[in-house]
């Protein structure tokens, strides 16, 4: 079985386009589609994907709408199945959304069968370890729910907020939240093997970090093994960051690595499957 665990999709290719089209502009990053779930599922037929874990995020003013349509369409309803059931759910909050505040909207989603949580720290503007985020940390731990942070440096070259050593204070505080750092640490290595080395529950996903593009913060193929024997294969995951990434390049990338054929299994998708508790 192979799981994406790093899918961004757009309601309609309109919007889709929007957004790859306006990042493209401002800071010079190609994209791959426009990242509707239809163009999505062309893909995943291409390259035998199982499962994907939607953790898209969006700025305050159109956070609550973002959230209910990730929601919205992998859930079933009383007399049809769900549009996507292939779709796995995660939803975005931030201390500075207005209207509901975080707690409540974890628990409106919840109810409607979010699987887990998205931040992105960087583009959202806060820091992991603010304070206003711990009562969010708290309530993951009780539902037993995971988070994806985007870590290291972002597309605009910032990175105050995404370092993973900013983690550090939450983990200690919190040391049974499901983190999962998004592009192991994208640039700063020497932080995302000091948080594996302290904290053994943490995992880390493979987008940008290993993919077949060739971005400042791509590990080459000696780096990848290195890093990935460093941290342990158990504790990655693959993610591809669609749609700005072809999946499938991504996973001949890792397929062609020089590791075991288990460590492969592990992290394309056997990590995911139990991580997520999917079938």
């Amino acid at each position: 079985m192979i799981i994406d665990s790093h899918v961004h999709l757009h309601p309609t290719e309109e919007v889709g386009k929007m957004v790859v089209e306006m990042i493209k502009e401002k800071h010079g990053v190609d994209y791959y589609s426009y990242g509707t779930p239809e163009d999505y599922l062309k893909d995943m037929k291409k390259a035998n994907i199982d499962k994907a874990i939607m953790v898209s995020f969006a700025p305050d003013n159109q956070l609550k709408n973002n959230n209910f349509w990730t929601v919205a369409i992998t859930k079933a309803g009383k007399n049809k199945p769900a549009k996507y059931p292939m779709f796995i759910p995660f939803i975005s909050v931030s201390p500075t959304m207005k209207g509901r505040s975080p707690l409540e909207e974890l628990e409106h989603k919840y109810r409607w069968g979010m699987k887990g949580l998205k931040i992105h720290p960087v583009a959202q503007n806060f820091s992991p370890d603010d304070e206003r985020m711990m009562q969010v940390y708290e309530w993951l731990v009780k539902h037993d729910l995971p988070i994806t942070a985007h870590s290291g440096m972002n597309i605009d070259c910032k990175s105050a907020f995404g370092e993973p050593e900013r983690w550090i204070s939450v983990l200690e505080k919190f040391p049974n939240l499901k983190l999962i750092l998004a592009h192991l640490g994208n640039g700063f290595w020497d932080q995302t093997v000091e948080i594996a080395d302290k904290f053994k529950g943490v995992m880390f996903d493979t987008a940008i970090a290993i993919s077949y593009i060739d971005s400042p913060t791509t590990l080459d193929d000696e780096e990848a093994i290195d890093l990935i024997r460093t941290i342990g294969s158990d504790r990655i995951l693959f993610g591809s960051d669609y749609p700005w990434i072809n999946p499938a390049k991504d996973i001949q990338r890792i397929k062609g690595l020089n590791l075991s054929e288990d460590d492969k299994k592990l992290i394309l998708g056997k990590n995911a499957v139990k991580l997520f508790n999917l079938k």
